[in-house]
């Protein structure tokens, strides 16, 4: 294909997603001959400094600083100033997405196999926190299942240094996000909390936890961040009748609609999980 991109030492094969300001295709190291991802970003991204900073000086150095078995490595960084054109390389991560394995496979997960799946992307989001970042967007589509069952945490293109947080942007997976995200507010450890009570509500029901009936984009938008910030979390039970209370009691906490409400770190969320999981002798 003619618009793939030529980028020296690289044989770049196919594109393989596409988000608002990045392109990720499959591609070769024709140095090791191993599989990478070649994220690229667009070139009306690159004129705007603000953009092309975070690029380089927080997602790139994520993958870069952050070696952990959870969270994909840095192959490379490529600056080509002439061509306007940024690409972070990175291992390729085979399997299939969290979200994948929900609704086309299994449609739920039942809880003695979601709930140690659960406890390891905490302690991966937990690492991040501690070494000074916050994701800003976890969703069960940047989760994913390896061959061999073991998780990584995907796609850092939003993730924050902690230290410069304290607004949000706005940007995000509205489904995902508490209401001092999606407002622009102040942000922190319990912004990613609130996302991954999402996630786990998601994985033992085999649905979000706020969703929209409408089929307008914007309608939808509004809706979703409506049920947020004023709906209660939906009972788990009337999607799967043998989820009890006291599960349900753990993710409630989660999705508290005050910031102070929710369990302000992954390791205390941790803590709840592991509690539970030791009572039912998981």
């Amino acid at each position: 294909m003619n618009d793939l991109p030529n980028i020296p030492l690289y044989h770049v094969d196919h594109l393989i997603a596409e988000g608002g300001t990045a392109k990720v295709y499959w591609g070769i190291d024709l140095r090791s001959g191993f599989p990478v991802a070649i994220k690229e970003l667009k070139i009306r991204h690159f004129k705007n400094p603000a953009i092309r900073q975070k690029f380089k000086e927080v997602e790139a150095q994520m993958y870069l600083y952050l070696p952990h078995p959870n969270i994909p490595k840095l192959v490379d960084f490529i600056d080509l100033k002439d061509k306007e054109l940024m690409y972070i390389v990175m291992e390729f991560v085979e399997g299939r997405t969290l979200e994948d394995y929900i609704y086309r496979e299994i449609g739920l997960i039942p809880e003695q196999k979601a709930l140690p799946m659960f406890v390891e992307i905490l302690d991966t989001v937990a690492y991040i926190h501690n070494n000074g970042y916050l994701h800003l967007d976890i969703k069960s589509n940047n989760v994913m299942i390896q061959p061999n069952g073991k998780l990584k945490l995907i796609d850092l293109g939003i993730a924050s240094r902690m230290s410069e947080a304290s607004n949000s942007t706005g940007f995000g997976t509205p489904a995902y996000m508490p209401p001092e995200q999606s407002e622009m507010g102040h942000c922190g450890k319990y912004t990613d909390v609130f996302a991954l009570g999402v996630m786990l509500f998601e994985m033992l029901t085999g649905s979000l936890p706020f969703t929209s009936q409408n089929t307008s984009g914007r309608q939808a938008l509004e809706e979703i961040r409506y049920k947020i910030k004023y709906e209660p979390t939906p009972q788990m039970k009337n999607y799967y009748p043998f989820i009890g209370q006291e599960l349900q009691y753990i993710v409630d906490r989660a999705l508290a609609k005050a910031s102070s409400q929710r369990y302000q770190s992954c390791e205390e969320f941790k803590r709840f999980i592991i509690d539970y999981m030791r009572k039912k002798r998981y």
